[in-house]
């Protein structure tokens, strides 16, 4: 029989745990309101930004001006064949646990785009998240990889910086396959996988996750996961836009936790450079305004465009905030839930045992006065 005072021990520890997590559950929402209300202000900047770089590209269509960060399809395809950069991503996840599944989310993301290997549809998402051109990644491993012309560029970039080949990938969600398939890619060709990748992390788990890879990690920002600050996302976007033009790194791809609602985050990646002219031309082609900019186009856009980037970063921060907030949330109010769940189990158990001892020494008393007769 189950000791009374173990249980007892039991349920005062559960009840503290449960203490515990109501307290972080508590302080987690007031942080969330706070990450929500900065998201929500920051997003009307974000798309006044993305107007005036959709306008401010479309007026430079047809001039004699080349900017290293604007790349037409065509001009795509001709550099690939001899590029010989790196890929550089950019990882942003939490710095502490106990937030349920956000941070292995966001790494199942980083490893499904890492070591994409072009056998699936991937139509780019947006360079805001717009929910029409969402990544689906279908793949089956080590199947024939598809011809070149029914790749998209940034796929056809990364086959061949392998050279060719197979990279292992899962289903957005995680797929079952998706570690055996990571291995057998790996035996392929262990150095090929490893050495055309460049990381920089956001938040302490995503700095250890991937140097326990063997990643080679070049910048590691902790403790602003929660806070994010312009600042680091304008250093973050002077280094990789410093690297692209030396032509260290030829694609840059930042990868956050898209904030839908309190409930619903999912894990993203979009393309940071190289910025591709023919999309913003298809987004112009119902634009009927044509704006005089002073002093002109050029230097607005020589201006802009790191600005942009930066905004672009520091917009994924603020996503991915919000995002780990509300699963911290989520996680702890489930965890405070289910404390007080086991509290009552405990409980009715606890009765039960010292019903059943009750009853026994009952049985024992009579049994003596029995005896005595």
């Amino acid at each position: 029989m189950a000791n009374l005072q173990h249980i007892r021990r039991r349920i005062k520890s559960v009840k503290n745990i449960q203490k515990i997590t109501n307290a972080m559950d508590m302080i987690a929402r007031s942080r969330f309101n706070a990450a929500r209300e900065a998201l929500l202000s920051n997003l009307p900047y974000v798309a006044k930004t993305k107007e005036i770089m959709r306008r401010v590209v479309g007026q430079m269509r047809g001039r004699e001006y080349e900017h290293p960060f604007l790349k037409t399809r065509d001009e795509l395809i001709a550099e690939q064949k001899e590029a010989d950069g790196k890929f550089l991503f950019i990882v942003i996840a939490s710095d502490k646990g106990l937030a349920g599944s956000f941070s292995s989310n966001v790494f199942k993301e980083a490893h499904d785009t890492i070591e994409y290997d072009g056998t699936g549809e991937n139509n780019s998402m947006d360079d805001d998240g717009d929910d029409e051109n969402f990544h689906k990644k279908n793949f089956d491993a080590l199947n024939a990889v598809k011809p070149i012309a029914t790749r998209t560029q940034k796929q056809q970039r990364q086959v061949s910086a392998t050279g060719g080949i197979a990279r292992a990938t899962a289903h957005q969600g995680g797929g079952g396959n998706s570690g055996a398939n990571l291995q057998v890619a790996r035996e392929y060709n262990d150095a090929a996988y490893i050495d055309g990748i460049e990381i920089i992390t956001v938040g302490r788990k995503a700095t250890l996750h991937f140097q326990q890879r063997g990643y080679n990690v070049i910048k590691s920002y902790h403790g602003i996961s929660e806070r994010p600050q312009y600042r680091y996302a304008k250093e973050i976007a002077d280094l990789v836009m410093e690297r692209y033009a030396s032509g260290e790194i030829i694609d840059v791809t930042l990868i956050y936790t898209q904030f839908k609602s309190a409930i619903s985050c999912v894990p993203d990646d979009v393309t940071l450079l190289p910025l591709v002219t023919d999309d913003y031309a298809k987004s112009n082609a119902n634009l009927k305004e044509e704006y005089i900019y002073e002093p002109d186009v050029v230097s607005i856009l020589d201006k802009f465009l790191p600005r942009r980037i930066a905004t672009r970063i520091y917009g994924a921060m603020l996503h991915s905030a919000a995002s780990e907030l509300s699963s911290r949330m989520n996680a702890m109010s489930n965890a405070t839930d289910n404390a007080q769940e086991l509290v009552g189990r405990l409980n009715l158990f606890y009765n039960k045992v010292r019903q059943a001892g009750i009853t026994n020494e009952i049985n024992e008393i009579v049994g003596g006065a029995n005896a005595l007769e």
